[in-house]
């Protein structure tokens, strides 16, 4: 499913995030559920061209997200600025 940023996260840049590869400004998050082992996959764009970046977030994250997530007030920048485990980018 396709989670799009909030205006309000494009407007104060929560949907950019520096790799080594430039700087990724994220359009909207793809994920189904939130769980420790979820893969989340980013469309945006990364040195001006598109991108779909997928990532696995942080254990020590995991559960703040979890519990945003269960009080209904989850943003997607919270997901796509935690700390990554690792990630790929895809053309």
């Amino acid at each position: 499913m396709k989670h799009l940023f909030s205006s309000g996260e494009a407007m104060f840049k929560k949907n950019s995030r520096e790799l080594p590869e430039g700087t990724l400004v994220g359009k909207f998050l793809e994920y189904e559920e939130v769980r420790p082992d979820t893969r989340y996959y980013c469309t945006g764009v990364l040195n001006d061209r598109e991108v779909k970046v997928s990532f696995e977030i942080s254990e020590k994250e995991f559960n703040g997200i979890k519990m945003r997530k269960d009080l209904g007030i989850l943003m997607q920048s919270d997901i796509f600025l935690a700390e990554w485990i690792s990630y790929k980018i895809h053309d």
